[in-house]
């Protein structure tokens, strides 16, 4: 580059400063643009000298996102600062440096719950993310997107809003897309993808299939995805809802279920495990138990249903 070149691009990042701190007099205002139509290099060294200001603010808000709740030091840069005193071609240096650090300072995270533990993490952009029972999830943010990838098991996702920055949960081949919103998903053993929208908007759509409309799912509904089938959405009751969700304070809501069934969601949260006698297994239990005290239901339901139990080391049987 010419060192006229580069006197037009430190110049440049001057006015692009200057303008983008308010603090340009009439006058001033009136030089700026007699500058700008003096050479016609002048208006495109604006224009990078402008590309490089919003890149340097939008990592700005990256890097104060991670740093305010990781605990670690802010990073030591104004981007006001770098383009007034670095010119463009420094500036576009020292924001990819930038970025480099953030990669760094923004590694993939992964976070994961053992059998009966119930975990919640705070985000890097203030999201939270409550973890059922034996799940795993990794996550990586960019400066465009928030992606969350669910390997097993159920999580409950309260997002922070952040239009710029889209919220992407994947759970199999669907994926979960909202901008700020709550919403559970589930990726279950032999069972289909599940999501469940508390507050808010999600859209699904199949990984890969862009072309697809994606489905669209608001407050109550709960979206089923089930493998080489169709995206299905169902309204709840408030009342569906709100059980559905009793996994967060450590139970388990049981609706009109058989005993076989309640048997399967308890062993997920419990190594003791229920046995129930092919006679009795499709008697129904309602009510609301806790989900590490397999014995303890066990028990309250043999009463309910005038059943007996017997209880063997880590098993537990309903005859």
């Amino acid at each position: 580059m010419s060192l006229k070149n580069q006197e037009i691009d430190g110049l440049a990042a001057d006015w692009v400063a200057r303008r983008d701190l308010g603090t340009l007099s009439a006058v001033e205002e009136a030089a700026f643009q007699a500058w700008l139509s003096a050479d016609a290099r002048h208006l495109g060294a604006y224009g990078r000298a402008e590309a490089v200001l919003g890149r340097l603010e939008r990592l700005n808000a990256t890097a104060l996102d991670s740093a305010s709740l990781e605990g670690a030091e802010q990073p030591k840069w104004n981007r006001r600062r770098l383009v007034l005193t670095g010119g463009v071609a420094a500036s576009i240096a020292a924001a990819l440096g930038i970025a480099q650090y953030l990669r760094k300072a923004i590694p993939d995270q992964a976070y994961s719950t053992a059998m009966g533990e119930v975990r919640r993490v705070v985000l890097a952009d203030r999201s939270v993310v409550t973890l059922n029972t034996d799940t795993k999830i990794k996550v990586r943010f960019t400066e465009e997107l928030r992606e969350i990838s669910l390997l097993q098991g159920e999580a409950l996702f309260d997002v922070a809003k952040n239009k710029k920055r889209p919220f992407i949960v994947s759970a199999g081949d669907t994926q979960i897309r909202a901008v700020g919103t709550s919403f559970t998903v589930s990726m279950l053993p032999e069972k289909p993808v599940e999501v469940l929208v508390k507050e808010g908007v999600v859209e699904l759509r199949r990984a890969g299939d862009t072309a697809a409309i994606p489905v669209r799912a608001s407050a109550n509904i709960q979206a089923t995805a089930p493998i080489d089938a169709p995206i299905v959405t169902v309204a709840l009751p408030e009342e569906k809802l709100v059980r559905n969700l009793a996994w967060q304070g450590g139970q388990i809501a049981l609706d009109n279920q058989s005993l076989e069934d309640a048997a399967s969601e308890f062993a997920r949260y419990s190594k003791v495990r229920i046995v129930v006698d092919p006679v009795v297994s499709e008697k129904t239990i309602t009510g609301l138990f806790a989900a590490n005290d397999p014995v303890g239901f066990a028990k309250a339901a043999a009463g309910v249903l005038k059943l007996q139990v017997e209880v063997r080391g880590s098993e537990v049987r309903i005859y």
